[in-house]
């Protein structure tokens, strides 16, 4: 299990997200996938939480420096959110979900970072920083 990205650190993420938003209640596993990304055909799992488990687990196409901060920390909310909010009868994201979701200040900002940026997040391709050749 690894929680330290190429990019970010999803700990250290989750740590303050849990004390900002949560009271530092949640007690949850982290990690990133263990699968590399590859090219998507029309969609993407950017995250999931599994409550047998109580684990959440982040797409690795989500540890780059083209995907901001921002987002990052707006799937693992997302993800977060089920946790507090478990599934009522087969339905995972309720109103009440949905309405809790909302309130994360910058909620608007990742839907639309999203809308305007699936080619990065379904691509396997990562930008370089301009000192880097990698």
């Amino acid at each position: 299990m690894t929680q330290l990205g190429r990019v970010y650190d999803l700990q250290s993420l989750f740590e303050r997200l849990n004390r900002l938003y949560f009271d530092s209640t949640l007690k949850i596993e982290i990690a990133w996938s263990s699968r590399e990304p590859t090219k998507a055909r029309r969609s993407a799992i950017l995250g999931f939480y599994c409550p047998t488990r109580k684990k959440i687990t982040i797409s690795k196409r989500l540890d780059r420096i083209d995907v901001p901060l921002f987002f990052v920390e707006h799937v693992l909310f997302h993800e977060m959110l089920h946790h507090v909010f478990p599934a009522e009868k087969h339905r995972m994201h309720t109103e009440k979900f949905k309405s809790f979701e909302r309130l994360h200040p910058d909620y608007q900002l990742a839907k639309d970072w999203e809308k305007k940026s699936s080619s990065v997040l379904m691509g396997t391709r990562q930008k370089s920083l301009p000192f880097l050749n990698v």
